[in-house]
């Protein structure tokens, strides 16, 4: 075999490594779980928690159908079944992430560590009710669409220090905090409940009707909601 025989050939040695015996390429938790960690799993969803040093190379992997946010930023180089690579933009903490569901490695090419949490769809949540306008009707000022599709959308909530919300509801899905936050939720029945969470937590929210929130903290806070239709 000459040297261009042997350049073509090494590719396809490459992909077949990580393919099983149906000719997919396995999920990333399986098969790169030292930088895909699953945190929590139910039959709606699937919340992956995503790390990589500078440096960290992923072997070749998929993923199920997801959105993501990144919680520090980072730069990350692609390499698809192809061979071909791709170094994608720098990313902000913040950003969020409309999953690509061709196979790939993922190699950090960022100086600093990287952390993102996924969330992958699983399957339609049971039909909710909407008599109680949603956070984005009822303070669209502070509650943006960031991102909608068929199977999910993604709203982030922003609070100022003090804030407190019209009555509103939510439907389920996946509450990521992008700073500290404490706050006060107020039930339509005069209830309060006070919640504390660290910056990077996620967490699966059922459905919450008529209900207020507030800011108690002396900072603004900022939440990314991943809102199962």
């Amino acid at each position: 075999m000459n040297q261009v025989l042997v350049l073509i050939a090494l590719p396809l040695v490459l992909v077949g490594c990580f393919q099983n015996d149906d000719n997919t390429i396995s999920t990333s938790t399986l098969v790169a779980p030292d930088h895909y960690q699953i945190e929590f799993e139910n039959d709606y969803v699937r919340v992956i928690r995503v790390t990589y040093g500078p440096g960290d190379a992923s072997a070749m992997h998929s993923h199920a159908p997801f959105v993501g946010v990144t919680l520090t930023g980072g730069q990350s180089t692609f390499i698809g079944l192809d061979g071909i690579t791709e170094s994608r933009p720098e990313n902000f903490r913040g950003d969020i992430i409309d999953g690509d569901l061709n196979p790939h490695s993922v190699t950090s090419i960022s100086k600093a560590s990287q952390e993102s949490v996924f969330v992958e769809i699983k399957s339609p949540y049971p039909t909710q009710d909407q008599s109680v306008p949603n956070a984005v009707r009822a303070d669209p000022v502070n509650a943006t669409i960031e991102l909608e599709r068929p199977d999910v959308r993604v709203v982030r909530i922003k609070s100022p220090a003090g804030h407190e919300t019209p009555i509103h509801s939510h439907k389920a899905g996946v509450s990521v905090a992008l700073t500290d936050m404490n706050v006060a939720v107020t039930s339509a029945s005069g209830e309060v409940n006070e919640i504390s969470r660290p910056a990077g937590d996620a967490i699966w929210a059922e459905a919450r009707g008529a209900h207020r929130g507030k800011n108690l903290s002396d900072k603004p806070l900022e939440v990314i909601f991943f809102e199962l239709p």
